[in-house]
């Protein structure tokens, strides 16, 4: 029986570097929000030579499974899909922390609706990243920003990263000359504009508190997402399809994923408030 949904199971899958500090610092904001109670299942996934990384997660209560080095971040997401027995699964890295000011009611408030978006079909996938508290570290807005105008910014934008300050005609250049670049980019206007679902209706369908943003326009990341076990399978399997070889960092799984399969498979994507830093 799950504790999210009765009849559903809910696991929260961790994929570690060699970083134990980080993990601890992360768990630690789990710890006070209180994130772990809502899950079936909650496992980190590290590499088999990282002695103290399973040792920092076995002692804030997760399960610690090893994955090998060889395989890569392709390998530790088979060995976490493995490791899960539910229905969906959270997928983050070590160094996503929960958002400080989130607790109980309001957390629980975001983790149910994403599950209603994907058990209702509205979504295929649902990304917990907080999604108006930009970080430089993706650049999610300014990619957007880049190749177009903000029409009318975000009213819940605080600023947490720089947007391109070119001018319009130079932005029209850059779509020319870029165009599937730039087209790749206009999920990420979700983040910045204040009404997005109107600059791109073809793509972006508003919900309640939300967007579903179609994946022709929407590129899949390593950020935190909440997504049925058996979808990251399928995104797994049909990359062991494809010719030639995945490097092992997570940019490369990232770079596999966004073929033209990924575009022209059009799956949903949820956008919501978001728990995450």
């Amino acid at each position: 029986m799950g504790i999210l949904l009765q009849n559903k199971k809910v696991g929260l899958a961790l994929l570690c570097d060699n970083a134990p500090y980080t993990l601890a610092m992360t768990l630690a904001s789990y710890g006070r929000s209180g994130l772990l109670g809502y899950f079936d299942e909650a496992c980190a996934v590290f590499p088999e030579s990282a002695v103290k990384v399973r040792e920092t997660a076995l002692s804030h209560g997760l399960s610690a499974v090893a994955a090998p080095v060889e395989g890569g971040f392709i390998g530790a997401l088979h060995t976490a899909v493995n490791a899960l027995d539910t229905d969906y699964v959270l997928l983050a890295e070590d160094d996503c922390m929960i958002w400080e000011h989130l607790r109980g009611e309001n957390l629980e408030k975001q983790l149910k609706r994403a599950l209603d978006l994907l058990i209702s079909g509205q979504a295929d996938m649902v990304r917990l990243r907080h999604a108006w508290r930009g970080c430089t570290r993706y650049k999610a807005a300014y990619t957007y920003s880049y190749f177009y105008p903000v029409e009318q910014l975000a009213t819940m934008w605080v600023h947490a990263e720089g947007l391109s300050e070119a001018p319009d005609w130079i932005k029209s250049i850059r779509r020319f000359f870029h165009p599937l670049r730039s087209k790749r980019s206009i999920g990420r206007c979700v983040y910045v504009e204040q009404n997005p679902h109107l600059c791109f209706p073809q793509y972006i369908t508003k919900i309640d508190e939300g967007y579903i943003i179609d994946s022709e326009v929407f590129q899949w990341t390593n950020q935190p997402t909440l997504i049925a076990r058996s979808r990251i399978r399928q995104i797994l399997t049909g990359l062991e399809q494809m010719s030639g070889s995945i490097g092992k960092l997570p940019q490369d799984f990232e770079h596999a994923v966004n073929s033209p399969r990924w575009r022209n498979a059009h799956m949903n994507i949820g956008v919501i408030r978001g728990i995450f830093t």
